[in-house]
């Protein structure tokens, strides 16, 4: 009987640890998902702090491959990781939210917060809770060919007024040439996100501010509409192979684009030679005291709710990830963090590749990103419902403003499937 009850005092003691999400292998293990970019320094960390028995996987950066294992995990009841890496940072707020309830908000102190780039956290905060650290920003800038633009005798605009000048003259002066491609989430996030076109503006985590008649959409719609019926600004995708060869054959005057399209754009994709590319702020619109950027990418790390008492551990290694600036500085984007951001950009300044250094323009630009771009749970519809409403109506020759009521419908339709009240 002694043997039995032990037995059965056992087989509980089991099925509690089972209940209560018998999460990893080993006892007090942290779990730690990143990317394989971010895995090298992952392992780092775990390394120097191996009391803390820290697990590294490396994953896939594939949209929605976090949200469906955390749902799996969810289901079974284990396999939460403590730590988690997103490329896709939006999916913070599917994360956080009902059903999900994964994401955990974060005690950071005041002076680690302010230690980043001014509103690059303003994302991670959904109804007033911190559920992020951003690892690296995408701020867009307006990239041109220096070359291009002495040999066409052109002068960098500094407002959109000129910016559309520019690709009407380039129409008629010099046909097959750009000034800019809108296709996706590059048309809504670095047009109309930069001009404050609210789409996406995460009031929080169950409320969504979106109104595509505002002005700030309206008039990026109009100023886009002669230079798409021109062709100055196309509709292909910058990561496409047809795009790609317009680079190549050196047809892109200027292309206004996310910081990281200087390395991982222009040098392998356009091919472009050394000594050609160049960065400005993004163009200004009349009557306001800036110019603003829009944000196409970036990563952010997130602590999940089931670390228990994991949770210290795991908030202290993502600060480190984000905010050390020895690791920070040897990353291949623009720092989030502002002291890791100006050693990062010691390197870059003298990188023969550009006409001259891009690092003051990209400064700038993660220091102005437009207030409202929000990371929502209809990320997905955000940028296919541009192509199916905005570049459809350009396709087909019709108005730009036109098309923005339709669009403003989809995304309230989107949101609201996703949880959210529309505002």
């Amino acid at each position: 009987m002694r043997r039995v009850m032990a037995g059965i005092v056992l087989l509980l003691g089991l099925l509690s640890m089972v209940a209560c999400g018998g999460t990893h292998k080993g006892s007090g293990e942290l779990l730690v998902w990143v990317d394989n970019t971010r895995t090298a320094a992952a392992k780092q960390y775990a390394a120097a702090h191996k009391d803390l028995n820290i697990r590294v996987v490396t994953m896939p950066p594939d949209a929605g491959y976090v949200p469906t294992k955390v749902s799996l995990a969810n289901k079974t009841g284990k396999g939460w990781p403590d730590v988690v890496f997103l490329t896709n940072p939006a999916e913070v707020s599917t994360l956080a939210a009902a059903p999900f309830d994964y994401a955990a908000p974060l005690e950071i102190p005041a002076s680690v917060r302010d230690s980043f780039t001014p509103g690059a956290l303003d994302p991670c905060v959904l109804g007033g809770r911190l559920y992020c650290l951003r690892n690296d920003l995408a701020p867009t800038v307006l990239w041109y060919d220096a070359k291009l633009m002495k040999d066409f005798g052109y002068e960098v605009p500094k407002t959109w007024a000129q910016y559309q000048q520019i690709g009407e003259r380039v129409a008629r002066e010099h046909p097959g040439y750009l000034i800019g491609t809108m296709n996706g989430k590059y048309g809504a996030g670095v047009y109309f996100a930069s001009s404050g076109c609210p789409t996406r503006q995460a009031v929080s985590l169950t409320e969504v501010h979106i109104n595509a008649a505002d002005q700030a959409c309206t008039r990026m719609a109009d100023l886009l509409q002669p230079l798409a019926a021109d062709k100055s600004v196309s509709t292909i995708s910058p990561t496409d192979p047809a795009f790609a060869k317009l680079g190549q054959d050196g047809k892109i005057l200027m292309l206004p684009g996310p910081a990281w399209f200087g390395d991982f754009i222009f040098k392998p994709a356009f091919k472009l030679p050394p000594g050609r590319l160049a960065a400005a702020p993004m163009p200004a619109w009349d009557g306001e005291d800036k110019p603003y950027s829009g944000q196409v990418g970036g990563g952010v790390f997130v602590v999940s709710k089931h670390a228990g008492e994991r949770t210290k551990a795991a908030v202290d290694m993502i600060t480190w990830m984000t905010t050390d600036v020895a690791l920070q500085a040897k990353q291949p984007t623009f720092p989030a963090h502002q002291a890791s951001a100006e050693a990062w950009g010691k390197a870059k300044a003298s990188d023969g590749f550009y006409a001259a250094d891009p690092v003051p323009a990209l400064k700038q630009a993660a220091a102005s990103l437009r207030p409202g771009f929000g990371f929502v749970r209809y990320e997905a519809v955000w940028q296919s419902s541009f192509n199916e409403t905005v570049i459809a109506a350009v396709t087909a020759g019709k108005p730009i403003a036109g098309a923005l009521p339709d669009w403003q419908s989809r995304l309230t339709q989107a949101a609201t499937s996703a949880g959210y009240t529309v505002k």
